[in-house]
Formats: structure tokens, sequence, C-alpha cells
């Protein structure tokens, strides 16, 4: 079985183009924060979580970026200052990361940052009618996933 030309286009374009566009966020977050793109995904996940807290497992789901290295992440965000880990009251053998303070207002800080690189490298690059197809692409294949 093989892909159509059509199809193999738009799957080799989608790789190699999320790749690019994440290295250069990437690149964005580390000159103006000193702050790597998984961290700042990292930051996002937890400061929409109940709380501002998440169990391991569930900070690794919900990443944006491959949770391998989750531990070396969090050490980070520890090290920064930006979260902490909690022992999980329900559950003692159970670990929570806490996003402080200070790792969302790194977060607000780097924001601007992040979705002028979006805007910029993305977004324009669209028409409205265009980002609501991809939208719409990318959530079926979410769904069909299992997200």
């Amino acid at each position: 079985m093989s892909l159509s030309p059509e199809h193999d286009a738009a799957w080799r374009g989608f790789l190699r183009s999320s790749a690019l566009l994440l290295r250069v966020l990437d690149a964005e977050l580390r000159a103006a924060h000193g702050m790597s793109h998984r961290t700042y995904d990292a930051l996002v996940q937890l400061s929409e979580a109940p709380e501002r807290r998440l169990h391991m497992k569930d900070l690794a789901d919900a990443l944006v970026h491959s949770p391998s290295g989750l531990t070396r992440i969090v050490d980070g965000l520890e090290s920064a200052g930006y979260a902490r880990r909690e022992p999980d009251p329900a559950n003692r053998r159970s670990t929570l990361v806490v996003l402080t303070d200070e790792g969302l207002a790194a977060l607000e800080a780097a924001w601007p940052t992040h979705v002028r690189g979006v805007q910029r490298h993305f977004a324009d690059r669209m028409t409205g009618e265009q980002a609501r197809e991809l939208a719409e692409v990318f959530g079926a294949i979410r769904t069909s996933l299992g997200d």
C-alpha cells in the first residue's frame, strides 16, 4: 500500500514544517527568555490545570512535546523556581507538580514572544479559511487517535 502523491506531499510537508516551526519557536524563546519551548509547554499545561497542579503522569500526557525526559524537564522547572514537586495528599506514592508564582510570571513574560512567533511563522502563512480547514483536519486526526 502507498499514499497518493497528494497525501504523501501533505504528510512530508507536515513533518518537515512542524519540526522547523518548533525549532524556530524554541530558538526565539531561548533568545528572549532563556526558556526552551518544552519548558514553555510545561508551564502552559500547569497554568491551565486546576489549582495549577498536575500529577507527573498527567503532565506527561498533556505535553505537546514528547514526554520523554519528563523528570529532567521538571528538574529544570524546579531549579528555575517555576514549579515544585509535592506529594499528593490523597496518594502519598504519587507526585504533583505545582506551578509557582514565579513560573506563572515567567510564562506571562514569555507568552507575547511565543504568540508573535506563532503569528509570524504560522498564522500569517494562511487565510482564515485555510486555518479552519487545518483545524478541522487536525481535529479529526486527534479524535481518531483517541485524544
